[in-house]
């Protein structure tokens, strides 16, 4: 049964590389410039990413399969798709090379660069080596380890996780450690094929989002950065730059827009949020075959904009400052409350949990 899901998602594969070849020609050979019209050359690409893995895999019975070919081909590269419409996003920098436009598109990683600039740009001797350490974190060599540790923790939660109360924290706590196991696996093993077959430079995917230290800091640098530089660039940026098509590179004063407003701001990142809640609403939808709108899994998103709003109002107003352990401990506490009653409830309601653990265990050849 494995091995015609692993066909059918080799199909997909195949599927969306076709696509990809096909959005770069409208590119280069076509030369449709940036805008609508590239976007509505690229909705056949964007619908059929969708409707393959809708009709190819039974969420109910091959739930890992479904979930990583529908939440990659239907969300994370139909992003890709849709910056590149736009003239934005990793695939602008790619079109010259069909490996490197490929394994950018249809891999779902996160590539060196793509995200905020920090600081002055001087180049000191801590930040030459926080730049070492991260090299080594991303070898081929530690990748493959990082990958091998995730399945203790999948084997671990799937033991622990029958034997502790529904509904409670340490369920819930549980649960997060698996769904960050599954999903750096699945990072893990793209980050090792796009390093050693297409050599291409990598950012961490997750960043030890368990010492978070609050809202912006966990969703904006720590946690699945895959996603978050698809929606800053898709949705974030152009709301900020005011334009949803990119601005122009060089020589011009468009590119280089007044600083935006503090509401501007706060626009953006709730868009963000709202997009990805509605994402999250539209897999869990798929993955109950159907049976699933509650609209939890949107509020749970949708509620971190003003989560992080609120951070940063307390942070410039009072100059309140928690020691590292504390924030830690506050920051855990109220994201793990916020979902005990979103994002948890329609998980345990559908069973989805179970199915998970289940369709795991099948993969892993345990009992």
């Amino acid at each position: 049964m494995i091995e015609g899901e692993v066909q059918r998602f080799l199909v997909g594969c195949a599927l969306a590389s076709l696509n990809l070849l096909y959005a770069r020609e409208v590119v280069i050979r076509a030369k449709v410039p940036p805008g609508l019209v590239r976007l509505m050359l690229f909705l056949p690409c964007l619908a059929s990413h969708v409707l393959f893995p809708a009709n190819n895999f039974d969420p109910l019975k091959e739930t890992m399969a479904a979930a990583v070919s529908f939440t990659n081909f239907g969300w994370w590269t139909n992003f890709k798709l849709m910056g590149l419409a736009f003239g934005r996003g990793q695939l602008v920098g790619k079109v010259g090379s069909p490996l490197m436009f490929l394994a950018a598109g249809a891999l779902p990683i996160k590539e060196e660069g793509r995200g905020p600039k920090h600081g002055s740009g001087r180049r000191t001797r801590s930040a030459s080596a926080a730049e070492a350490k991260v090299a080594r974190d991303l070898s081929p060599s530690a990748t493959l380890a990082r990958a091998c540790c995730r399945i203790p923790v999948l084997c671990t939660v799937i033991y622990a996780a029958p034997r502790l109360q529904v509904g409670s924290f340490a369920l819930n706590l549980c649960y997060s450690f698996g769904l960050y196991a599954v999903l750096g696996f699945i990072f893990d093993i793209a980050g090792l094929v796009s390093s050693t077959v297409f050599s291409i430079t990598l950012s961490p995917h997750f960043d030890k989002p368990f010492l978070s230290t609050s809202a912006t800091n966990f969703w904006a640098k720590r946690w699945n950065l895959v996603a978050g530089t698809l929606l800053r660039e898709v949705i974030y940026e152009p709301i900020i730059e005011g334009s949803m098509t990119a601005l122009p590179s060089k020589g011009s004063k468009s590119r280089n827009p007044p600083k935006p407003s503090t509401a501007r701001r706060l626009a953006a990142t709730t868009a963000c949020f709202l997009a990805s809640g509605l994402a999250h609403e539209i897999i869990m939808w798929y993955m109950c075959g159907a049976r699933e709108f509650g609209w939890e899994w949107t509020a749970f998103f949708t509620a971190q904009a003003p989560l992080c709003a609120l951070e940063w109002f307390i942070k410039r107003q009072t100059k309140l400052r928690f020691p590292t352990p504390l924030a830690i401990v506050v920051f855990l506490t109220v994201q793990l409350t916020i979902a005990k009653f979103l994002f948890f409830p329609p998980v345990v309601r559908q069973g989805l949990d179970q199915r998970v653990i289940n369709d795991v265990k099948r993969i892993l050849g345990l009992p």
